[in-house]
């Protein structure tokens, strides 16, 4: 029972020192024609691209998917590795004809 018990906590103490050393995170730039663009990742609202060029978001490093949409324009969709560091996006929106 002793035995169990040790290995329980050692276990628990391994699991808590993984979550609390962690790498540089990713942060994401965008740079974006309309700068009123509203930026997606991952499904969810991350931000205005005119706040986002002046002020970069965190994420976890790895693979995210984007979506750029502003009124008029059609969306831009893409995948992302972002590795740890700032990584700068700079994106033209397209707009739909009249």
């Amino acid at each position: 029972m002793r035995v169990v018990v040790l290995w329980m906590a050692l276990a628990a103490l391994g699991c808590a020192k993984k979550d609390t050393v962690r790498g540089e995170p990713a942060r994401l730039k965008v740079v974006a024609v309309p700068s009123n663009a509203s930026v997606y990742v991952d499904g969810h609202y991350f931000g205005r691209a005119k706040v986002l060029a002046i002020e970069p978001k965190a994420l976890v490093p790895g693979m995210h998917l984007m979506t750029v949409t502003a009124n008029d324009y059609f969306p831009h969709d893409m995948e992302l590795n972002l590795p740890p560091g700032t990584t700068t996006l700079e994106i033209k929106l397209r707009p739909m004809p009249p």
